[in-house]
Formats: structure tokens, C-alpha cells, sequence
């Protein structure tokens, strides 16, 4: 009888610790997709930036313009230039929140099934910039080959 109390034990250890490596496994399965898409767009984060600095040269460009001669159009593009910069500058400001407040090391005081939501939760996040970045890029260099 001990023997068969000694045996269940074991199962239910082995059930349990094969269920924490299982975890362990989504977990750092989950954290490698998160820092998959944030490895996707941190290089582009000198094209966001050069591009911040073209739309200040272009909005420069086009005050000095309607300084000359108010014309509608002139007013339309100089917003449009102030809408794509505060984007651009909204999706930075998003890159730099992430990964300030990316904490893996608060994942280990979690239970597993919370750092797996944890982990979701953040790479809804990282996503969100992701696809912040690249929407205000996209759409900022389209706005300055317009004008060439």
C-alpha cells in the first residue's frame, strides 16, 4: 500500500512538473513573439526619425511660403505635415513607454497562467506600437514623395 501511495505521488509530482515545463514553454514561446515584433520595428526607429526631421523642414518650408502667399492648399499640406509629425512622434513616445515599462523580471512573482496572460497582454501592446510605427512612417514618406 505504500508503495501504490508513493507511486500517485510521483504521478501527481511528475503531472505537475511536466505541467510547469509545458508553461514555462508557452511562456517563453510568448515573450520571444513579443520581442519578435518589437525586434521588427526598433531598426526602423532612424527612418521614424529622419523622417520627423524632413516633416519639420517641410512644415518650415511651407510657413515661409504662406509668409509670401496664403493659399489654401499651402494651409491644408502644412496641417497634414503637423498631423504626420504628431504622429510620428505619438508612435516614438509609444516605443519608448513600452519598453520603459517592459519588466521580464516581474513575469517570476506570477503564477504561470498570469505571466502567460501577462505576456499576451504585452505583446497586444507591443503590437499596438508596431502597428502605430509603421502606419505613421508608411504614410509620412508617402506625404513627402507628394511634394517632390
Amino acid at each position: 500500500e505504500r508503495n501504490s501511495l508513493v507511486g500517485s505521488e510521483m504521478c501527481i509530482r511528475d503531472r505537475f512538473l511536466s505541467a510547469c515545463g509545458e508553461n514555462k514553454a508557452d511562456l517563453e514561446q510568448a515573450e520571444k513573439e513579443v520581442f519578435e515584433i518589437h525586434d521588427e520595428v526598433m531598426p526602423k526607429m532612424g527612418q521614424l526619425m529622419e523622417l520627423k526631421t524632413n516633416l519639420s523642414k517641410e512644415i518650415s518650408v511651407i510657413y515661409s511660403l504662406s509668409k509670401i502667399k496664403t493659399v489654401d492648399s499651402l494651409q491644408k499640406r502644412k496641417e497634414e505635415a503637423l498631423a504626420l509629425s504628431l504622429a510620428l512622434n505619438d508612435a516614438d513616445q509609444g516605443m519608448m513607454d513600452w519598453m520603459h515599462a517592459y519588466n521580464s523580471d516581474s513575469l517570476k512573482a506570477l503564477s504561470a497562467d498570469a505571466a502567460l496572460q501577462a505576456m499576451k497582454a504585452e505583446k497586444d501592446k507591443i503590437s499596438t506600437v508596431r502597428d502605430k510605427m509603421l502606419e505613421s512612417i508608411t504614410k509620412a514618406e508617402q506625404f513627402l514623395k507628394s511634394n517632390k
